[in-house]
């Protein structure tokens, strides 16, 4: 039996990624097609999720959110 692994939500880094996409100027529809142009399976309601605090972003998507907003990882846990 496949071990279930305990996935606790980080509302912190959703905000995050919300803040620097508004500080972009870019909308969430705009953010959402880049991530799918980088293979990261993603539609408009798992961002608005993720954004939100509901949803934990995948490691993928992660990775390319910094090269989307130009930042490093350490900005999506900023305090």
């Amino acid at each position: 039996m496949a071990e279930r692994v305990n996935q606790h939500l980080n509302p912190l880094i959703g905000t995050n990624i919300k803040r620097l996409r508004k500080e972009r100027n870019m909308k969430a529809t705009e953010v959402i097609a880049k991530l799918q142009c980088k293979n990261v399976n993603v539609t408009t309601g798992i961002f608005s999720k993720v954004e939100n605090g509901y949803n934990n972003p995948t490691v993928d998507m992660l990775i390319a959110l910094t090269k989307i907003f130009k930042c490093d990882y350490n900005e999506f846990f900023k305090q």
